[in-house]
């Protein structure tokens, strides 16, 4: 992205670490939480015969996979999905309710250079699991489109990894969409981006890009409500671990060896306001969870 939005990447929120240094972790839920929980977490289980398989297979994620949703409970109400795959310019809108329901594809156009994105100017797109954290609207339509829709990246994956860079945007445009020809930001139709915009609301739906997502897109065979009070808790800023709060949803994610589960907060049942929060989780050993980093925002 260039000029347009350049006021949105000065302007971009990064949140606070909750450690001090982003390299080293600081929190960490280990053989006592997880040991004790019944059954299979994460690394385990990615199919039926996943005992079979050499376990950095497993952790890696190679061959298919299960369905990148883990976890989702949101008093009756859906989480929305959005998979990226770059290999075949494609963005696919999923809804889940327990079961994976396909809503619309859209052809899109992601960096002109393939492969995971490193640095700044470097004309690819980044892989992983991002959210949308601005918006931008205009009445006017330009090469841009009308309307654009910032993602979280660089995210913690990302500064651990030493991926640089911002400014990724999925955005429209008033051109034909011509495959692998952008910046590095997910380009669509203004038609496109517009019927996406109108289906859910962006700023709650998680977005996973990849070069290949060989989901299965069943139902997950991994238990891990064991750990979703742990969940809960952290997702709480100290301020409010004592309040009287109400949990909207608790949805877990996994792409590849990261995990984030993010869910909606109303801080009190007296209080108007909302929290998001967001916990970037990696697993580098067997039963063994490291959690990295909380997001938290209030609308």
């Amino acid at each position: 992205m260039v000029n347009k939005f350049d006021h949105i990447k000065r302007n971009r929120i990064r949140s606070n670490f909750i450690g001090i240094r982003k390299t080293f972790v600081f929190l960490i839920v280990g053989f006592v939480v997880i040991g004790g929980a019944k059954g299979n977490l994460y690394s385990q289980s990615l199919d039926q015969d996943a005992s079979s398989k050499p376990e950095t297979e497993l952790l890696l994620g190679k061959g298919s996979w299960d369905g990148p949703i883990l976890y989702h409970q949101g008093n009756g109400e859906p989480v929305h999905l959005i998979l990226v795959e770059k290999a075949i310019q494609k963005l696919f809108l999923y809804r889940y309710d327990g079961q994976y329901h396909l809503l619309k594809s859209y052809t899109c156009s992601t960096g002109e250079k393939r492969g995971q994105k490193r640095e700044e100017n470097d004309e690819r797109t980044p892989e992983g699991i991002y959210f949308n954290i601005s918006v931008y609207r205009d009445s006017k339509i330009t090469i841009f489109g009308d309307r654009a829709f910032g993602l979280n990246y660089p995210d913690v994956f990302d500064d651990i990894s030493g991926n640089t860079g911002n400014g990724i945007f999925i955005h429209g445009s008033n051109r034909n969409i011509k495959p692998f020809s952008t910046n590095g930001c997910i380009v669509l139709s203004n038609s496109d981006l517009a019927d996406l915009d109108k289906r859910i609301e962006l700023k709650k739906t998680p977005i996973i890009i990849g070069k290949h997502l060989p989901f299965r897109l069943s139902s997950p065979s991994n238990e891990i409500s064991t750990l979703i009070t742990f969940f809960k808790q952290a997702m709480l800023p100290e301020p409010y671990t004592l309040s009287k709060a109400e949990f909207q949803h608790v949805t877990v994610l996994k792409y590849q060896e990261k995990i984030v589960a993010f869910g909606e907060i109303r801080i009190d049942p007296d209080d108007v306001r909302i929290g998001f929060s967001r916990l970037y989780l990696v697993q580098p050993a067997k039963n063994f969870l490291v959690l990295l980093k909380r997001e938290w925002s209030e609308f």
